[in-house]
């Protein structure tokens, strides 16, 4: 995609156009403007997102607790963010420089979503379930980690790894649940020796 790959600005309907197969008079024709179809590139991109984790939760065993919700969420997130790296590339684009197309992401987009992951954060904090992380910094340590192996997937190409091979993105998303959602430490076992009985 012209807008992940180049940035907005450095986009061009006429890139667009000839990677859609298609004639740029189509694109004006079904677009106000450039930033018109920028939206609704954006807005189908955090569709997929949605659809895409609804489509991971569904996979996985249903969560009993918060924590256990929480780690539904990372799960499926890592997969959602492996699927759709130029979303992210996208973000990385326009989140660095204030605008208005970022105040637009941020009201019809980010925010909803931060809110209900801070929602379900707050709420398993609040009963032990997780560290005592601020929501804030949880949500952007989780975004970061989730996404910037495949934001960066030609980079750990060059590395000598397959970022999309889905061994990496179980292993990654497992990784990720343990980093931000320890188990809890139970008291550990004495061993027993042979013969005795406890």
């Amino acid at each position: 995609m012209e807008f992940a790959a180049h940035g907005f600005e450095a986009a061009s309907t006429r890139s667009i156009a000839a990677a859609a197969d298609t004639q740029q008079p189509q694109i004006n024709y079904h677009f106000e403007s450039k930033e018109a179809l920028w939206k609704a590139a954006l807005d189908h991109l955090f569709d997929r997102l949605d659809e895409s984790m609804r489509r991971h939760a569904a996979a996985l065993p249903a969560p009993v607790t918060a924590r256990d919700r929480l780690a539904v969420t990372v799960r499926s997130f890592v997969h959602a963010a492996a699927e759709l790296p130029e979303l992210n590339r996208i973000m990385v684009h326009e989140s660095t420089v204030p605008s208005d197309r970022l105040r637009w992401i941020v009201d019809r987009h980010t925010r909803p979503r931060f809110e209900l992951v801070a929602t379900e954060w707050r709420a398993a904090r609040a009963t032990g379930e997780v560290p005592p992380i601020d929501e804030s910094v949880l949500y952007y340590s989780l975004v970061g980690a989730a996404s910037l192996a495949y934001v960066n997937a030609p980079e750990a190409e060059l590395l000598g790894y397959n970022t999309l091979d889905p061994a990496f993105i179980v292993a990654h998303a497992d990784a990720l649940v343990l980093t931000f959602l320890p188990a809890p430490i139970s008291e550990p076992q004495r061993p027993v020796r042979e013969g005795t009985t406890t």
